[in-house]
C-alpha cells in the first residue's frame, strides 16, 4: 500500500512540474515610443526607449516629421512631413528605411495617419483652407475617399484596434466633440458629450477597443479623459493643469503616453501614466511640438 501511495505522490508531483513548466512565459511591457522631438528648426522622429534611455532617430532630415503611427505588425511606420514643401502622409521601415510618399502636396495638407488593423488601410485628416475631412486610402495610397463629407471640420482619427470603428473629432456642434463611426463614415455617434472649444481631443483607444482616451477641458485647462465606447463612464485622469494632450495607450493595455505643456511653455513634455489616470511621470521635458506630438508605441 505504501508502494502504491508513493507512486501516486509521484505521479502528482510530476503533474504539477509539468504543469508549471508549461504555463506561459509573461509577455513584455512595451518600452519603446516613437516620439516627434524639436530640435531648432526642425521635428524628427525619435525611438525613446524607457527601459534602457537609448533614444533612436529614425528620421532625422531638415524637416517637420510629425503623427507617427505604427502598422500592426510593427513593421512600417506611417507619418506626416512636409519634408517635399507640404503637408503628406509617408510611409518607413521600422528602422527608419525606404521611406514612401503616399499623399500629393497640392492646395490640401494631409496628417495623423493611423492604420486599420489588419494593415491594409490607412485613414487621415485632409485640411483644404478652412475645411478638414476623414479619408481613408489603401496602404499603398491608392483609392482615397473621404469618409465625412462635411461643411465642418473633421479631424484627429484614430482607428479601433479591432478595426470595428474610427474615432475622431469634429465641429460639427459649432465647437468639438469625440465622435465614433463605422470604417466606411456610417453610424456617427457622439462619445464624449460635451463641447471644446479648443479643439484639442486627439482621442485614442484602449488596446481592448473598449475605451476612449482623449482630450477635453476644466476648469483650470486641457486636461485628459477616458470613456466608454459607447459614450458612458466619462472619467477625469490627470489633474495636472496647462495643456494635456495627444494621448497614446500602450499595447498591453496598461499605460498612457501623452503630451503636458505647462502653462506658459511653447514646447511639451513626454508623459506616461497607468491607465487608471495614477502615477503621471516625465519621460522627456520640453522637446514636443504643438502640432503634431502625438506619441506612438512601438508594438510587440
Amino acid at each position: 500500500m505504501r508502494h502504491v501511495l508513493a507512486a501516486v505522490g509521484f505521479v502528482c508531483a510530476l503533474a504539477m512540474i509539468c504543469a508549471v513548466s508549461a504555463a506561459p512565459a509573461p509577455k513584455d511591457k512595451p518600452t519603446q515610443l516613437l516620439y516627434p522631438t524639436q530640435d531648432k528648426n526642425k521635428v524628427s522622429l525619435v525611438l525613446v526607449d524607457l527601459k534602457d534611455g537609448d533614444d533612436k532617430y529614425l528620421t532625422d532630415k531638415e524637416s517637420w516629421d510629425t503623427d507617427p503611427a505604427w502598422s500592426p505588425d510593427g513593421k512600417q511606420v506611417a507619418f506626416t512631413s512636409i519634408r517635399n514643401g507640404g503637408s503628406a502622409i509617408y510611409v518607413m521601415d521600422a528602422d527608419g528605411g525606404k521611406v514612401k510618399q503616399l499623399t500629393k502636396e497640392t492646395d490640401y495638407a494631409d496628417r495623423l495617419p493611423t492604420w486599420s488593423a489588419d494593415g491594409k488601410k490607412i485613414a487621415f485628416c485632409r485640411m483644404q483652407g478652412a475645411n478638414w475631412q476623414v479619408y481613408v486610402m489603401d496602404a499603398d495610397g491608392g483609392n482615397q475617399t473621404n469618409i465625412t463629407n462635411t461643411k465642418g471640420r473633421d479631424a484627429d482619427p484614430a482607428w479601433s484596434p479591432d478595426g470595428k470603428k474610427i474615432a475622431f473629432a469634429s465641429n460639427r456642434t459649432g465647437s468639438y466633440r469625440v465622435y465614433v463611426m463605422d470604417p466606411d463614415g456610417g453610424k456617427v455617434e457622439d462619445v464624449s458629450q460635451n463641447d471644446n472649444s479648443n479643439g484639442y481631443t486627439y482621442p485614442a483607444w484602449s488596446a481592448d477597443s473598449k475605451k476612449i482616451v482623449f482630450t477635453d477641458t476644466d476648469d483650470e485647462g486641457l486636461e485628459i479623459f477616458v470613456v466608454n465606447a459607447d459614450g458612458s463612464g466619462k472619467k477625469q485622469l490627470t489633474k495636472l493643469g496647462g495643456t494635456n494632450t495627444h494621448s497614446a495607450c500602450s499595447p498591453d493595455g496598461m499605460k498612457i503616453a501623452f503630451q503636458h505643456f505647462a502653462p506658459g511653455d511653447a514646447n511639451a513634455s513626454l508623459y506616461a501614466m497607468d491607465m487608471d489616470g495614477g502615477e503621471p511621470k516625465e519621460i522627456s521635458k520640453g522637446k514636443g511640438p504643438i502640432e503634431g506630438g502625438r506619441p506612438a508605441w512601438k508594438p510587440k
